[in-house]
């Protein structure tokens, strides 16, 4: 299994609307796909985030470059200021926490 979860922030709050209506599309879009383990979105420590559990790299790779995920990641940079996302194996579906945990060990910004 793979897990990848991503952490954005918007860039003023008027891009909500927009981020979020794309955002849904494409959690729907993981939620239908019946490569999709789990799919989830919460807020922590004022940046939203997604989190998806994939059968394999193939499957979350269809699903990154497709549909509403992909013109929601065509949009994100226009709308946020932060989007990072990490990719890493697992055995199980983590929590969010530690989900969380093991992104921001791995996507520390340079200084």
């Amino acid at each position: 299994m793979l897990a990848a979860i991503g952490g954005i922030s918007l860039k003023h709050w008027y891009n909500a609307p927009e981020f979020f209506w794309r955002a849904r599309q494409a959690y729907h879009q993981a939620k239908g796909d019946p490569l999709c383990l789990h799919a989830a979105v919460f807020r922590q420590d004022g940046l939203y985030f997604s989190l998806s559990v994939w059968h394999d790299i193939e499957a979350m790779l269809t699903f990154a470059q497709s549909g509403p995920h992909r013109r929601v990641m065509m949009a994100a940079d226009r709308l946020a200021d932060l989007n990072r996302f990490y990719h890493f194996s697992c055995i199980g579906v983590p929590t969010s926490d530690q989900a969380i945990q093991v992104w921001r060990q791995n996507t520390q910004v340079a200084k």
